[in-house]
Protein backbone atom coordinates (compact mmCIF):
# COMPACT_ATOMS: atom_id res chain seq x y z
CA UNK A 1 0.00 0.00 0.00
CA UNK A 2 2.62 2.38 1.29
CA UNK A 3 5.21 1.01 -2.08
CA UNK A 4 2.02 2.35 -3.79
CA UNK A 5 1.55 5.61 -2.94
CA UNK A 6 5.53 6.36 -3.23
CA UNK A 7 5.50 4.97 -6.54
CA UNK A 8 4.98 8.56 -8.05
CA UNK A 9 7.60 10.31 -5.85
CA UNK A 10 9.57 12.59 -8.04
CA UNK A 11 13.20 14.14 -7.35
CA UNK A 12 12.24 17.66 -8.77
CA UNK A 13 9.11 19.92 -8.53
CA UNK A 14 5.49 18.90 -9.37
CA UNK A 15 3.15 21.10 -11.18
CA UNK A 16 2.34 21.93 -7.85
CA UNK A 17 6.18 22.28 -6.42
CA UNK A 18 6.93 25.42 -9.28
CA UNK A 19 7.47 27.72 -6.68
CA UNK A 20 10.71 29.69 -5.80
CA UNK A 21 12.66 28.78 -2.86
CA UNK A 22 12.16 32.08 -1.80
CA UNK A 23 8.29 31.90 -1.55
CA UNK A 24 7.87 34.97 1.52
CA UNK A 25 4.54 32.86 1.91
CA UNK A 26 5.79 31.22 4.47
CA UNK A 27 8.43 33.85 5.70
CA UNK A 28 6.34 36.52 7.57
CA UNK A 29 5.05 34.64 10.32
CA UNK A 30 4.17 37.93 12.38
CA UNK A 31 5.74 41.78 11.68
CA UNK A 32 8.53 41.95 14.44
CA UNK A 33 9.79 38.25 13.19
CA UNK A 34 9.56 38.76 9.63
CA UNK A 35 12.94 36.80 8.34
CA UNK A 36 15.32 38.93 5.21
CA UNK A 37 14.77 37.53 2.20
CA UNK A 38 18.71 36.80 2.47
CA UNK A 39 17.62 34.03 4.92
CA UNK A 40 15.73 31.64 2.20
CA UNK A 41 17.75 29.57 -0.38
CA UNK A 42 17.97 31.00 -3.73
CA UNK A 43 15.65 30.02 -5.66
CA UNK A 44 15.77 27.12 -8.58
CA UNK A 45 16.54 28.09 -12.05
CA UNK A 46 14.10 25.96 -13.63
CA UNK A 47 10.52 25.36 -13.66
CA UNK A 48 9.28 21.44 -13.88
CA UNK A 49 5.61 20.14 -15.03
CA UNK A 50 4.71 16.57 -14.16
CA UNK A 51 1.74 15.53 -16.96
CA UNK A 52 -0.19 12.71 -16.51
CA UNK A 53 -0.66 10.96 -20.30
CA UNK A 54 -3.71 11.06 -21.16
CA UNK A 55 -5.36 8.09 -23.74
CA UNK A 56 -4.32 9.78 -27.32
CA UNK A 57 -1.48 12.09 -26.62
CA UNK A 58 1.97 11.56 -27.50
CA UNK A 59 5.36 13.55 -26.79
CA UNK A 60 4.57 15.83 -29.51
CA UNK A 61 0.95 16.72 -28.64
CA UNK A 62 1.95 17.32 -25.12
CA UNK A 63 5.14 19.24 -25.68
CA UNK A 64 2.76 21.67 -27.96
CA UNK A 65 0.25 21.90 -25.13
CA UNK A 66 3.49 23.20 -22.80
CA UNK A 67 4.10 25.64 -25.77
CA UNK A 68 6.83 23.98 -27.55
CA UNK A 69 6.77 24.39 -31.31
CA UNK A 70 5.54 21.79 -33.73
CA UNK A 71 8.79 21.35 -34.73
CA UNK A 72 10.95 21.20 -31.62
CA UNK A 73 8.44 18.89 -30.30
CA UNK A 74 8.79 16.48 -33.15
CA UNK A 75 12.80 16.77 -32.90
CA UNK A 76 12.30 15.95 -29.21
CA UNK A 77 9.84 12.67 -30.08
CA UNK A 78 12.50 11.89 -32.66
CA UNK A 79 15.24 11.76 -30.05
CA UNK A 80 13.20 9.46 -28.01
CA UNK A 81 12.38 7.34 -31.07
CA UNK A 82 15.92 6.40 -31.02
CA UNK A 83 15.74 4.72 -27.22
CA UNK A 84 12.13 3.67 -26.98
CA UNK A 85 9.51 2.31 -28.97
CA UNK A 86 7.09 5.84 -28.33
CA UNK A 87 4.43 3.66 -29.82
CA UNK A 88 4.02 1.98 -26.45
CA UNK A 89 3.52 5.18 -24.10
CA UNK A 90 1.41 4.37 -21.92
CA UNK A 91 -1.43 6.99 -20.41
CA UNK A 92 -1.24 7.55 -16.72
CA UNK A 93 2.31 7.55 -16.68
CA UNK A 94 4.53 10.45 -16.32
CA UNK A 95 6.07 13.56 -18.56
CA UNK A 96 8.08 15.63 -16.51
CA UNK A 97 8.87 18.67 -18.33
CA UNK A 98 11.78 21.09 -17.67
CA UNK A 99 12.09 24.18 -18.88
CA UNK A 100 14.47 27.40 -18.19
CA UNK A 101 13.25 29.43 -15.18
CA UNK A 102 11.81 32.16 -18.05
CA UNK A 103 10.13 29.74 -19.75
CA UNK A 104 11.97 30.17 -23.02
CA UNK A 105 14.07 26.94 -23.05
CA UNK A 106 12.95 23.64 -23.09
CA UNK A 107 15.59 21.55 -20.94
CA UNK A 108 14.91 17.77 -20.50
CA UNK A 109 11.56 15.66 -20.39
CA UNK A 110 11.58 12.29 -18.28
CA UNK A 111 9.34 9.46 -19.47
CA UNK A 112 8.28 7.09 -16.47
CA UNK A 113 8.05 4.00 -18.33
CA UNK A 114 7.62 1.93 -14.97
CA UNK A 115 8.91 1.66 -11.38
CA UNK A 116 12.35 1.14 -12.61
CA UNK A 117 12.80 2.66 -15.70
CA UNK A 118 12.85 6.06 -17.05
CA UNK A 119 13.30 7.63 -20.58
CA UNK A 120 15.90 10.47 -20.44
CA UNK A 121 16.05 13.34 -22.91
CA UNK A 122 18.75 16.14 -22.57
CA UNK A 123 20.33 18.41 -24.72
CA UNK A 124 23.87 17.91 -25.01
CA UNK A 125 26.20 19.45 -27.32
CA UNK A 126 23.47 21.51 -29.48
CA UNK A 127 21.22 18.17 -29.99
CA UNK A 128 18.76 16.15 -28.12
CA UNK A 129 20.18 13.10 -26.74
CA UNK A 130 17.36 10.51 -25.01
CA UNK A 131 18.57 7.31 -22.87
CA UNK A 132 17.19 4.63 -20.68
CA UNK A 133 18.13 5.02 -16.93
CA UNK A 134 16.98 3.59 -13.42
CA UNK A 135 13.87 5.34 -11.93
CA UNK A 136 15.21 7.39 -8.68
CA UNK A 137 14.43 4.86 -5.96
CA UNK A 138 13.60 5.25 -2.19
CA UNK A 139 16.53 5.14 -0.29
CA UNK A 140 15.27 6.44 2.86
CA UNK A 141 12.27 8.03 4.42
CA UNK A 142 13.23 10.84 6.37
CA UNK A 143 11.63 12.78 9.28
CA UNK A 144 11.91 16.50 10.62
CA UNK A 145 10.73 18.61 13.69
CA UNK A 146 11.63 21.93 14.36
CA UNK A 147 10.02 25.52 16.02
CA UNK A 148 9.64 29.01 14.31
CA UNK A 149 12.44 31.34 15.29
CA UNK A 150 12.49 33.98 12.78
CA UNK A 151 10.20 32.63 10.00
CA UNK A 152 8.54 29.70 9.09
CA UNK A 153 10.71 29.60 5.81
CA UNK A 154 14.17 29.90 8.01
CA UNK A 155 13.42 27.67 10.55
CA UNK A 156 12.35 25.09 8.49
CA UNK A 157 15.92 25.54 6.29
CA UNK A 158 17.84 24.95 9.69
CA UNK A 159 15.41 22.22 10.56
CA UNK A 160 17.17 20.42 7.39
CA UNK A 161 14.06 20.65 5.34
CA UNK A 162 14.71 20.92 1.50
CA UNK A 163 13.86 24.74 0.49
CA UNK A 164 11.67 23.71 -2.31
CA UNK A 165 9.66 22.14 0.44
CA UNK A 166 8.80 25.27 2.11
CA UNK A 167 6.87 26.80 -0.69
CA UNK A 168 5.12 23.09 -0.95
CA UNK A 169 4.18 23.29 2.44
CA UNK A 170 2.49 26.74 1.36
CA UNK A 171 0.66 25.17 -0.83
CA UNK A 172 -0.45 22.20 1.56
CA UNK A 173 -1.27 24.33 4.51
CA UNK A 174 -2.06 27.66 3.05
CA UNK A 175 -6.11 27.60 2.65
CA UNK A 176 -6.46 26.73 6.49
CA UNK A 177 -3.45 28.69 7.88
CA UNK A 178 -2.19 32.10 6.60
CA UNK A 179 1.48 31.65 6.56
CA UNK A 180 2.28 35.44 6.25
CA UNK A 181 0.55 36.44 9.47
CA UNK A 182 -0.67 33.77 11.16
CA UNK A 183 2.60 31.35 11.82
CA UNK A 184 4.20 32.91 14.71
CA UNK A 185 7.60 32.24 16.86
CA UNK A 186 6.85 29.08 19.17
CA UNK A 187 5.02 27.57 16.36
CA UNK A 188 5.64 23.76 15.47
CA UNK A 189 5.99 21.99 12.44
CA UNK A 190 6.72 18.15 11.53
CA UNK A 191 6.85 16.32 8.47
CA UNK A 192 7.74 13.11 7.18
CA UNK A 193 9.39 13.08 3.42
CA UNK A 194 10.83 10.48 0.85
CA UNK A 195 14.58 10.64 -0.15
CA UNK A 196 15.35 9.03 -3.59
CA UNK A 197 18.55 7.73 -5.16
CA UNK A 198 18.90 8.21 -9.04
CA UNK A 199 20.92 5.74 -11.29
CA UNK A 200 23.88 7.48 -10.26
CA UNK A 201 23.96 6.58 -6.41
CA UNK A 202 23.20 10.09 -5.54
CA UNK A 203 20.48 11.20 -3.20
CA UNK A 204 17.73 14.15 -3.60
CA UNK A 205 14.76 14.97 -1.31
CA UNK A 206 11.83 13.38 -3.29
CA UNK A 207 8.16 14.20 -1.96
CA UNK A 208 6.51 15.34 1.50
CA UNK A 209 4.60 12.57 2.68
CA UNK A 210 2.84 13.77 5.85
CA UNK A 211 2.77 16.82 7.29
CA UNK A 212 2.04 18.83 10.44
CA UNK A 213 1.75 22.31 11.81
CA UNK A 214 0.61 23.56 14.56
CA UNK A 215 -0.32 27.37 15.20
CA UNK A 216 -2.38 28.83 17.92
CA UNK A 217 -2.88 25.68 19.94
CA UNK A 218 -4.28 24.46 16.63
CA UNK A 219 -2.79 21.30 14.14
CA UNK A 220 -3.16 20.98 10.90
CA UNK A 221 -1.83 17.56 9.55
CA UNK A 222 -2.05 16.81 5.85
CA UNK A 223 -1.04 13.02 3.95
CA UNK A 224 -0.73 12.59 0.23
CA UNK A 225 -2.47 10.31 -1.55
CA UNK A 226 -2.96 9.19 -5.05
CA UNK A 227 -6.29 9.81 -6.75
CA UNK A 228 -8.22 7.76 -9.14
CA UNK A 229 -7.25 9.75 -11.60
CA UNK A 230 -3.45 9.27 -10.53
CA UNK A 231 -2.83 12.69 -9.29
CA UNK A 232 -1.48 12.81 -5.71
CA UNK A 233 -3.46 15.59 -4.04
CA UNK A 234 -3.32 15.90 -0.23
CA UNK A 235 -5.56 14.99 2.20
CA UNK A 236 -6.67 15.48 5.95
CA UNK A 237 -6.60 12.51 8.28
CA UNK A 238 -10.37 12.12 7.39
CA UNK A 239 -9.24 11.29 3.72
CA UNK A 240 -10.99 15.04 2.62
CA UNK A 241 -8.98 16.48 -0.33
CA UNK A 242 -7.20 19.85 1.31
CA UNK A 243 -7.89 23.57 -0.65
CA UNK A 244 -10.74 22.04 -2.66
CA UNK A 245 -8.73 21.56 -6.16
CA UNK A 246 -7.41 25.38 -5.67
CA UNK A 247 -4.06 26.12 -4.55
CA UNK A 248 -4.54 29.68 -2.83
CA UNK A 249 -2.17 31.24 -3.90
CA UNK A 250 -0.95 31.42 -7.91
CA UNK A 251 3.05 32.45 -7.37
CA UNK A 252 5.85 32.89 -5.22
CA UNK A 253 5.49 36.66 -3.96
CA UNK A 254 7.18 38.83 -1.80
CA UNK A 255 4.25 40.86 -0.27
CA UNK A 256 0.46 41.57 -0.81
CA UNK A 257 0.85 44.72 -2.44
CA UNK A 258 -3.06 45.61 -2.30
CA UNK A 259 -6.12 43.82 -0.58
CA UNK A 260 -9.25 43.14 -1.73
CA UNK A 261 -11.57 45.74 -1.02
CA UNK A 262 -11.65 49.82 -1.12
CA UNK A 263 -8.31 51.43 -1.90
CA UNK A 264 -6.85 54.56 -3.62
CA UNK A 265 -6.22 53.82 -6.99
CA UNK A 266 -2.27 54.35 -7.10
CA UNK A 267 -2.57 55.60 -11.06
CA UNK A 268 -5.86 57.45 -11.28
CA UNK A 269 -5.13 58.60 -7.32
CA UNK A 270 -9.05 58.37 -6.44
CA UNK A 271 -10.77 55.81 -4.00
CA UNK A 272 -12.00 52.65 -5.74
CA UNK A 273 -12.86 49.31 -4.91
CA UNK A 274 -10.18 46.58 -5.91
CA UNK A 275 -11.76 43.13 -7.03
CA UNK A 276 -8.30 41.57 -6.52
CA UNK A 277 -5.44 40.81 -4.56
CA UNK A 278 -2.05 42.06 -5.78
CA UNK A 279 0.81 40.06 -5.45
CA UNK A 280 4.41 42.08 -5.37
CA UNK A 281 7.18 39.55 -7.12
CA UNK A 282 10.12 40.18 -9.13
CA UNK A 283 9.82 40.39 -13.32
CA UNK A 284 9.62 37.28 -14.71
CA UNK A 285 8.12 34.99 -11.74
CA UNK A 286 6.07 32.29 -13.36
CA UNK A 287 2.53 32.48 -12.40
CA UNK A 288 0.49 29.35 -12.59
CA UNK A 289 -3.34 28.26 -12.59
CA UNK A 290 -4.53 28.14 -9.28
CA UNK A 291 -6.47 25.06 -10.81
CA UNK A 292 -7.15 23.11 -13.82
CA UNK A 293 -9.74 24.56 -16.19
CA UNK A 294 -10.17 26.28 -19.58
CA UNK A 295 -8.89 29.22 -21.12
CA UNK A 296 -11.50 31.46 -22.19
CA UNK A 297 -8.86 34.56 -22.88
CA UNK A 298 -5.09 35.17 -23.39
CA UNK A 299 -4.23 38.31 -24.34
CA UNK A 300 -4.28 42.49 -24.08
CA UNK A 301 -6.80 43.39 -21.97
CA UNK A 302 -6.56 47.47 -21.81
CA UNK A 303 -5.60 49.03 -18.40
CA UNK A 304 -4.86 45.15 -17.16
CA UNK A 305 -2.10 44.41 -19.61
CA UNK A 306 -1.58 40.96 -20.32
CA UNK A 307 -4.00 38.81 -18.85
CA UNK A 308 -5.01 35.26 -18.72
CA UNK A 309 -8.40 34.04 -17.80
CA UNK A 310 -9.79 30.63 -17.32
CA UNK A 311 -13.13 29.26 -16.41
CA UNK A 312 -12.81 25.48 -13.69
CA UNK A 313 -15.37 23.94 -12.47
CA UNK A 314 -18.90 25.71 -12.02
CA UNK A 315 -19.66 28.20 -10.29
CA UNK A 316 -15.40 29.66 -10.49
CA UNK A 317 -13.42 31.37 -12.55
CA UNK A 318 -9.82 33.58 -12.31
CA UNK A 319 -7.95 35.84 -14.37
CA UNK A 320 -4.46 36.55 -13.68
CA UNK A 321 -3.22 40.61 -15.24
CA UNK A 322 -0.31 42.45 -16.00
CA UNK A 323 2.01 39.73 -17.16
CA UNK A 324 4.90 40.61 -18.99
CA UNK A 325 4.57 37.65 -21.28
CA UNK A 326 1.60 34.78 -21.43
CA UNK A 327 2.99 31.65 -21.74
CA UNK A 328 4.07 30.21 -24.58
CA UNK A 329 1.11 28.14 -26.85
CA UNK A 330 -1.71 28.95 -24.52
CA UNK A 331 -4.67 29.84 -26.21
CA UNK A 332 -8.78 30.17 -26.07
CA UNK A 333 -10.33 26.88 -25.59
CA UNK A 334 -7.15 25.05 -24.16
CA UNK A 335 -7.16 22.96 -21.28
CA UNK A 336 -4.59 23.75 -18.24
CA UNK A 337 -3.61 21.82 -15.21
CA UNK A 338 -3.64 22.72 -11.87
CA UNK A 339 -0.10 24.80 -10.96
CA UNK A 340 0.45 24.84 -14.79
CA UNK A 341 2.85 27.74 -15.68
CA UNK A 342 0.54 29.99 -17.79
CA UNK A 343 2.57 33.41 -17.43
CA UNK A 344 5.63 35.53 -16.15
CA UNK A 345 4.69 39.17 -13.83
CA UNK A 346 4.99 42.14 -15.16
CA UNK A 347 3.89 45.79 -15.30
CA UNK A 348 1.81 45.99 -18.23
CA UNK A 349 -1.41 47.99 -18.61
CA UNK A 350 -2.57 50.51 -15.76
CA UNK A 351 0.72 48.77 -12.91
CA UNK A 352 2.83 51.34 -10.97
CA UNK A 353 5.59 48.38 -10.47
CA UNK A 354 5.84 44.80 -11.57
CA UNK A 355 3.06 42.56 -9.87
CA UNK A 356 0.19 40.22 -10.27
CA UNK A 357 -3.29 41.51 -10.27
CA UNK A 358 -5.25 37.95 -9.20
CA UNK A 359 -9.15 37.75 -9.57
CA UNK A 360 -11.30 35.02 -8.04
CA UNK A 361 -14.98 34.99 -9.73
CA UNK A 362 -17.56 33.00 -8.27
CA UNK A 363 -21.12 33.10 -10.27
CA UNK A 364 -19.65 35.97 -12.36
CA UNK A 365 -18.87 37.69 -8.72
CA UNK A 366 -15.76 39.14 -7.84
CA UNK A 367 -14.51 37.24 -4.43
CA UNK A 368 -11.56 37.73 -1.87
CA UNK A 369 -9.26 34.60 -2.91
CA UNK A 370 -7.84 34.99 -0.06
CA UNK A 371 -10.80 34.58 2.34
CA UNK A 372 -13.38 32.96 0.07
CA UNK A 373 -14.92 29.58 1.69
CA UNK A 374 -14.83 26.84 -0.75
CA UNK A 375 -17.17 23.54 -0.86
CA UNK A 376 -15.87 20.85 1.12
CA UNK A 377 -14.89 18.45 -0.70
CA UNK A 378 -15.83 14.50 -1.24
CA UNK A 379 -14.36 12.12 1.43
CA UNK A 380 -12.92 8.97 0.14
CA UNK A 381 -15.04 5.95 0.04
CA UNK A 382 -14.98 2.64 -1.14
CA UNK A 383 -11.64 0.65 -1.80
CA UNK A 384 -9.73 3.81 -2.06
CA UNK A 385 -10.36 4.95 1.66
CA UNK A 386 -9.67 2.00 3.08
CA UNK A 387 -6.36 2.15 1.50
CA UNK A 388 -6.17 5.97 2.75
CA UNK A 389 -6.44 4.62 5.87
CA UNK A 390 -4.01 2.04 5.92
CA UNK A 391 -1.65 4.73 4.72
CA UNK A 392 -2.25 7.43 6.86
CA UNK A 393 -1.58 5.34 10.00
CA UNK A 394 1.78 4.48 9.15
CA UNK A 395 2.48 8.04 8.07
CA UNK A 396 0.56 9.65 11.06
CA UNK A 397 2.77 7.19 13.55
CA UNK A 398 5.82 8.40 11.93
CA UNK A 399 4.63 12.12 12.40
CA UNK A 400 3.94 11.16 15.81
CA UNK A 401 7.62 9.44 16.69
CA UNK A 402 8.50 12.99 15.41
CA UNK A 403 6.28 14.91 18.57
CA UNK A 404 8.08 13.04 21.54
CA UNK A 405 11.09 15.01 20.47
CA UNK A 406 8.97 18.70 20.87
CA UNK A 407 11.27 19.63 23.62
CA UNK A 408 13.88 19.44 21.79
CA UNK A 409 15.90 21.76 19.64
CA UNK A 410 15.22 21.74 15.83
CA UNK A 411 16.17 17.57 14.95
CA UNK A 412 15.79 14.99 12.18
CA UNK A 413 16.34 11.30 11.90
CA UNK A 414 16.29 8.92 9.26
CA UNK A 415 14.90 5.23 8.85
CA UNK A 416 17.52 3.10 7.58
CA UNK A 417 16.58 1.62 4.15
CA UNK A 418 16.42 -1.45 5.38
CA UNK A 419 13.70 -0.47 7.99
CA UNK A 420 11.90 1.04 5.11
CA UNK A 421 11.98 -1.72 3.10
CA UNK A 422 10.53 -4.32 5.35
CA UNK A 423 7.40 -1.51 6.23
CA UNK A 424 6.78 -1.03 2.83
CA UNK A 425 6.61 -5.16 1.96
CA UNK A 426 4.56 -5.50 5.40
CA UNK A 427 2.27 -3.12 3.75
CA UNK A 428 1.98 -4.28 0.24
Amino acid sequence: MVAAALASITTGPSPMETLAANDLRAAKPAPAAVAPAAEVAKADDVIQVRHLIAPGETFVTILVGEGVSAIEARAWEQAAASAYDVDAVQPRHALVITFSRDGHELRACDYEIDKYALLSMRVAHGQVQARLKAMPQLAAVRGVVGRVEASLAASASAAGIPARMVSQLADVFGWDVDLETDVRRGDEFRLVYAEVRDDSGTAHPGDILAAEITSHGRTLRAIRFENEKGESEYYDPQGHAIGSGFLKYPLAFDYVSSEFGARMHPVLKRPAQHMGVDFAAPIGTPVRAVASGVVTFAGYAHGYGNQVALDHQAPYATSYSHLKRIAKGLRVGAEVHKGQVIGYVGRSGMATGPHLHYMLFRDGTYVNPLTVKLPATEQLGGARRFQFAVLSHELLDRLAALTSHVDLPSVSFVTPTDVVRSTLTALD
